[in-house]
């Protein structure tokens, strides 16, 4: 029998996968449930709703990023290239990730697990990452949305046209070409 964190970790982890190939509406416990191979109580026991289960996968992430955003902070001399490498290689780790997010983001459906979602963990992180953009030479004012957007666009893309085209090696030499590109003249 396996132990609770690792039943839990398992749940987390079937949900994930869920998640990521069905949209949100379609994901119910007892479908959780058969993917983990536990029964559906099990599910609830450890997450009490689809909702706070969905959130859980992104709650337990984020710290990671959080602390990305601050060791980076600490870099004396921080390029937006290494913004980016830094948050490819978080998605990397956690490549389902960028894809539920963009899944129910770009969504019609508004649902309580959505508002959740960006209200407590994605504005705060893109405040985060706003004032770590703040402190790039080039950034300013006028220009940090722009950055922002080259960010996650930039980090996120691999990783979501992998998950669509159903590739299983993820290839980032193409963004190679785009730092030597379009990075440089990054400033608007």
């Amino acid at each position: 029998m396996l132990s609770e964190a690792k039943t839990r970790k398992k749940i987390l982890s079937n949900a994930t996968d869920l998640f990521a190939y069905n949209p949100y509406g379609k994901v119910t416990i007892r479908k959780i449930a058969q993917s983990a191979n536990v029964s559906p109580s099990l599910v609830i026991y450890y997450f009490i709703s689809k909702e706070n289960l969905y959130c859980q996968i992104f709650e337990e992430f984020f710290p990671e990023l959080e602390c990305m955003i601050k060791k980076l902070k600490k870099e004396s001399n921080l390029t937006l290239s290494m913004i980016v490498n830094n948050y490819i290689e978080a998605w990397r780790v956690n490549s389902l990730i960028p894809v539920i997010i963009h899944r129910e983001l770009l969504s019609l459906d508004h649902t309580e697990a959505k508002s959740r979602l960006i209200n407590k963990l994605l504005m705060p992180h893109k405040k985060k990452l706003m004032s770590l953009l703040s402190s790039i030479t080039e950034c300013n004012p006028y220009n940090e949305k722009y950055y922002y957007m080259l960010v996650m666009s930039l980090s996120t893309y691999p990783f979501i046209s992998e998950h669509i085209s159903n590739e299983k090696n993820i290839d980032l030499s193409f963004l190679q070409n785009v730092y030597e590109s379009v990075l440089p003249q990054a400033v608007c």
